[in-house]
């Protein structure tokens, strides 16, 4: 099954960003990137077009819902951060979106991220 492309590159996002503010140096960002990418090397690229007249109006409700889905999943992590990965993966279920849901197990996967949290 593919992954939505759109949706990992969000949870990419959120997990730099979330590495960032923790003190990881950009160096370390860029091999982790380097081994995301060395895992993810012969998945097919896959995109969709869409007509011109809603395009623009498409973007903008996209960029909101990706606004939104990275607010919640930096919570999400801070939870986890804070009261532990069980506590942030029943607050996650609870949100009732399944978008948010799959981005923060995406977040929780990418490089492991995960093992930072266990024993919290």
């Amino acid at each position: 099954m593919e992954k939505n492309i759109e949706t990992k590159e969000t949870s990419r996002e959120i997990l730099f960003e979330w590495y960032k503010e923790k003190g990881v140096s950009f160096e370390d960002l860029e091999k982790l990137e380097k081994r995301r990418k060395e895992e993810e090397e012969g998945e097919e690229d896959i995109s969709f077009s869409s007509p011109e007249k809603s395009l623009e109006s498409l973007k903008e409700k996209e960029d909101e819902k990706k606004l939104e889905v990275k607010a919640e999943v930096k919570k999400l992590l801070i939870l986890a951060e804070t009261g532990g990965l069980e506590e942030a993966i029943k607050e996650a279920q609870k949100k009732a979106d399944p978008l948010v849901l799959d981005v923060f197990h995406d977040a929780l996967a990418m490089h492991g991220a995960y093992k930072k949290f266990i024993g919290k």
